[in-house]
This record gives structure tokens, C-alpha cells and sequence, in this order.
């Protein structure tokens, strides 16, 4: 483990940016702590302030120190340098310089990034899960937050398919936020994914730290899916960071009288694709067995968006009865009533049985 740097972010006010600038002007984080305050000066990366902050933040520090209590936690220790740092996110405009992690090194690349509201509603939950399962049944990594809501379920539904995980917390790797995940995340490391903080030990997650946060779940990935979200939220704030690296975002439809989908409906008419299952984002990428047999499973063209939101509930079973669709879609029962008996009508649902609905393949 490089003691140094992973005592370097300890110093508040350092950041990213400057811990970077200063390694790549000394050579390694090692020569960045001896430097002499001369020597920093002269390169012109701190203030005056900073700089004798930096002065008495080493002669309070201990590299050794930090190490052990890094080791006796099972955490490790990479920076932008290191093989073991997430590919991805080490071609983003401003990578973390260290990363502490627990579990496998975070070095996949067939990742994708799910996330949605904390307060999500069962429609908004059951989708992050559907997707998400179906991801991981072809291998691809979920990467999420490990926050309450659709990030909590985006992990389980990951562990359920069987691929690894990754969350990314907004506070120390010795603080468990939200508390009630403390098992999820001891699966996840179990499962082989990983949990990672560009924090050190004793950062409590703050506020001001999650949009940092959300840079590295949207670096680490080759897309965002965002399945639930209000007009303001993270969770779009996480698909601009995607949107500022160039990966794809991805969203989930919702119903137009749903405060919770005002955010996907909108990333919809910006551009953003519209997923309705894992199928989506296997055939974008050409992904996986599901990759191929995506096109079949595909709903007919000029659906409207509440008519193929529906039209995909309908294809989780063999049947699915109209309350599910009503609970899980969070639409009016007149609505709904509308929505089946025009895909009934486009042939797109067979009605099975009193209030049994099945999905059929559709043609182009």
C-alpha cells in the first residue's frame, strides 16, 4: 500500500485536482510528503494558505498510521496511476487521485450505472431491479450509490443476476451510509464486486459530497440508466456528469401524471434513449446472448411511452394481472383500462384470462 497516497486526501481542502498536479510534478505521492515547503512553493499548485496547511497536516500525519488502519479494515489503496483504478474513469476530466476500496479492484469495463430517486415509487423500484437483473444475467457490472431507493435495489437485483457490483459511497469506507445496508455491503464484497470512496476514514457523508460522488458512478460507466427522477434531482445531475464524458444515457418512461418520472420523461425528449428492460442497453452494445434476441422481444413501433411502459410489465411473466400493472405503473385504473385495450387492439397483449394479461412478440 502507498502510505502516502492515502494520507494525502486527509487534508481538507486539498482535492483531487491539486493531489494530481502535485504527484505528477514530484514524481509520486512519497516525494509530494517530503517535498520541502520551498519546493511547493516554487511549483505554484497552492496557495500560500494551502500550502501551510499542507506543512501542518504532514507534521500531524501519520503515513504509517494510516496505512494500518487502512489494512486492518481490508481497504486498499490505488490512484489514477495504478493498473487496479476503474479504466474508465481514468479518462474522465477530473478523476479521483486516490481511491480507497473494499472487495475486487474496480477495474471492469462492461459496466452500467443505474440510478433514481431515494423515495422511489414501486414502479420506479421493481424497474431499477428488472434491469438490473437482467444486466448482471449477461455479466455486465451494476455501479450505483448504495443509497436508499432504486440504488439499494440496483445492487440486489445485480447480486440476483449474478455479476459483481460496485458502490460508490459519498463518505469513508468505515462509515456505513444508509446504516440498514451494512449486510448488502458485505454481500456485494462477498459477491466479488466492490465498495469504494474517493473519502478517507472518518469523512461522515456530507451534503456537498454527493455530486462529487456522482461524477466517479458516471466515470466508472459506459452508461447511465436513470429510471426514476423529479425535475431536480442527483440522479440527473449524474447524467450530466455521463452526458460531459460522452457515455449514453439512458432512461425509463414513466406516467405523465407521475411527479417522479417528470426527470426520465424530460432526459427523453433531450435525446436520451428510452429503455424498457435490460434488452435495450445488451442490444446497444451488442452485449450478451439477450443482444440477439432483442430485436423479437422488441414491442411494435408507434407505441406511445405509457403504452410500451405497460407492454413491458407485460413481458416480466407468462401472465400479469391488471393490479400488478396498476401498482407497479402508478397509473389510474381509467388509464390503464385505456393503455390495455389499445395494445390488445395493436396486438401487442393477449388477455388471458378476467383481468390476465400476456404479451405478444410484435412485428415490424
Amino acid at each position: 500500500m502507498d502510505r502516502y497516497a492515502a494520507a494525502l486526501p486527509g487534508m481538507p481542502g486539498l482535492g483531487a485536482r491539486r493531489i494530481r498536479a502535485l504527484m505528477e510534478t514530484f514524481g509520486t505521492a512519497e516525494a509530494v510528503w517530503k517535498a520541502s515547503a520551498e519546493d511547493i512553493r516554487k511549483a505554484g499548485i497552492l496557495s500560500d494558505d494551502l500550502l501551510s496547511e499542507l506543512v501542518s497536516f504532514r507534521k500531524e500525519t501519520d503515513p504509517d498510521r494510516v496505512a494500518r488502519a487502512l489494512a486492518a479494515r481490508d481497504i486498499r489503496v490505488t490512484t489514477w496511476r495504478d493498473e487496479d483504478y476503474p479504466p474508465l474513469l481514468k479518462e474522465t476530466a477530473n478523476p479521483p487521485a486516490v481511491l480507497f476500496y473494499k472487495g475486487s479492484a474496480p477495474v471492469w469495463t462492461r459496466a452500467v450505472a443505474i440510478v433514481g430517486a431515494r423515495k422511489a415509487t414501486a414502479y420506479g423500484v421493481n424497474a431499477a431491479r428488472h434491469i438490473a437483473e437482467g444486466l448482471a444475467k449477461e455479466g455486465v457490472v451494476i455501479v450505483s450509490g448504495g443509497a436508499r431507493g432504486v440504488d439499494t435495489v440496483s445492487h440486489e437485483g445485480a447480486l440476483a443476476g449474478g455479476a459483481p457490483t460496485a458502490v460508490v459511497l459519498a463518505c469513508g469506507l468505515d462509515v456505513t451510509y444508509p446504516p440498514e445496508n451494512r449486510n448488502l455491503f458485505q454481500k456485494v464484497c462477498e459477491a466479488g464486486g466492490t465498495i469504494l470512496s474517493e473519502y478517507p476514514l472518518g469523512t461522515r457523508p456530507l451534503g456537498r459530497q454527493f455530486p462529487a460522488r456522482n461524477r466517479i458512478i458516471a466515470g466508472m460507466s459506459r452508461a447511465v440508466v436513470v429510471t426514476e427522477a423529479a425535475e431536480r434531482s442527483g440522479s440527473l445531475i449524474t447524467a450530466d456528469f455521463a452526458l460531459e464524458e460522452g457515455r449514453d444515457v439512458f432512461a425509463v418512461p414513466g406516467s405523465i401524471w407521475s411527479a417522479m418520472s417528470r426527470g426520465t420523461n424530460h432526459l427523453i425528449r433531450s435525446g436520451a434513449v428510452c429503455c424498457t428492460g435490460a434488452e435495450d442497453i445488451l442490444s446497444e452494445y451488442g452485449w450478451g446472448q439477450k443482444a440477439e434476441t432483442a430485436k423479437a422481444k422488441s414491442p411494435p413501433r408507434q407505441l406511445t411511452l405509457e403504452e410500451e411502459m405497460v407492454y413491458r410489465f407485460c413481458c416480466m411473466g407468462e401472465t400479469v394481472s391488471a393490479e400488478t400493472l396498476l401498482e407497479q405503473s402508478g397509473l389510474s385504473m381509467a388509464k390503464l383500462t385505456m393503455i390495455l385495450l389499445s395494445l390488445t387492439m395493436k396486438g401487442c397483449l393477449t388477455e388471458e384470462g378476467p383481468g390476465l394479461y400476456a404479451a405478444r412478440g410484435g412485428s415490424e
